[in-house]
């Protein structure tokens, strides 16, 4: 049945569904800005805290690209509702979890809920939006993420200088009235898929656009959730900050991606190239980081460094969803290729975190800057691949 657009786009519609994506990105600020309240309380040491910053992606780093076919089963809104159930029910749970190995549970819990949010958003947003505002449309949404975990940043310290417990049951409160919130929201009837999904998994998989969107994806999450994880850290335990402080300042630099999302639109739409933005983007990532991790820098510069390349980097998401429906198989295959993205998206959330943290260790911080040269030297050639594929994919 071919979808029924509205006769204007629901703007109404649209920012209550990008905000129940920012309600799920709330898990990543939570757990960013409680990693030295996590090792003080639990006894867990920097790595097996970063595990807990990004264990939620480990569901989706092995089954993104099963979850899409799954939740493009049912209809979203339905997904979408039990979605932030669930993760307000994990992080309700998290609260109570008397060790790190429990907490980490937990948290791949909430990676379900996670997963089956942001990929039951996007159908509801082209079931409200009008074919001439879904660019605005799908960078809006671009930036749930960064505003979503800088927002938690900001206010998560007040609920943190009681406990993480408190952070963590706060979390979970939010998650299921705001689920009860979309439950009670009218939206467009969406039809449930009713195709193969194990023949649309084999079609996406095998794609070539497919692959290098979400290679792409997953390299560029790789430095995003390392620093964004682990920044406040950096902050604390070199730089002597207070958590109040250290979530401010990193807060701010999160928001500046949400800026770079939308800034990437505007240049899309006056004809940007894809691939040329996310190159960019690439080479960003290995240069600032000799001045994010230099000894001895004050923090301002390190703060302004950090949200100059937070911005410039936010332009690779937002152009590889742009790239998505070129390089989806076939129309009917877009939101299982999105899933397939957050396969790479997540592996990159999974161990992006606990390899800055193991490196930083073996190394120190101020030789973290190698780590995202290899980050670089990877993104420069996905970034020559995608060129490549959008070469034979004329846009949609």
């Amino acid at each position: 049945m071919p979808l029924q657009q509205p006769p204007d786009t629901r703007w109404s519609a649209v920012a209550a569904l990008v905000a129940a994506g920012m309600v799920s990105a709330f898990q990543v600020g939570k757990a960013a800005i409680a990693v030295p309240l996590l090792q003080d309380d639990l006894g867990i040491s920097l790595v097996f805290a970063s595990w807990i910053v990004g264990a939620f992606g480990a569901l989706g780093a092995a089954f993104g690209l099963f979850a899409g076919s799954i939740v493009s089963m049912f209809e979203p809104r339905r997904s979408l509702v039990a979605g932030l159930a669930i993760v307000g029910l994990a992080s309700i749970a998290g609260a109570m979890a008397p060790n790190g190995t429990v907490l980490l549970i937990t948290r791949i819990i909430e990676g379900c809920g996670f997963l089956a949010t942001v990929l039951s958003v996007p159908r509801l947003l082209r079931a409200v939006s009008q074919p001439a505002d879904s660019d605005r449309v799908f960078a809006f949404w671009g930036a749930y993420l960064p505003l979503g975990a800088a927002a938690m940043m900001l206010i998560g310290p007040i609920f943190a200088q009681y406990s993480w417990q408190m952070l963590w049951l706060a979390n979970g409160v939010i998650a299921l009235g705001y689920a009860a919130f979309i439950a009670a929201l009218s939206f467009p009837p969406v039809q449930a898929g009713r195709v193969g999904a194990m023949t649309n998994i084999a079609q996406v998989v095998t794609s070539p656009g497919a692959i290098v969107v979400s290679l792409a994806f997953g390299i560029y999450t790789f430095h995003y959730f390392a620093l964004t994880g682990l920044f406040p850290t950096l902050l604390i335990d070199q730089l002597g900050l207070s958590i109040a402080s250290a979530g401010v300042i990193s807060a701010l630099t999160v928001l500046a991606n949400g800026v770079g999302n939308l800034v990437a639109g505007i240049l899309l739409k006056r004809g940007a190239a894809l691939w040329a933005i996310t190159l960019f983007g690439y080479v960003v990532i290995g240069v600032s980081g000799f001045a994010i991790f230099a000894p001895g820098l004050p923090v301002l510069a390190i703060a302004i460094v950090a949200s100059v390349t937070l911005a410039l980097t936010g332009f690779i998401p937002a152009s590889l969803f742009a790239a998505t429906p070129r390089v989806a198989p076939t129309a009917a295959l877009l939101a299982v290729t999105i899933g397939f993205m957050m396969n790479g998206s997540n592996l990159g959330l999974l161990v992006g975190p606990a390899a800055l943290a193991a490196f930083s260790q073996r190394f120190g911080w101020e030789n973290a800057p190698f780590l995202f040269i290899g980050v670089t030297v990877a993104g420069l050639a996905i970034s020559l691949a995608l060129r490549a594929v959008l070469q034979h994919k004329p846009q949609k």
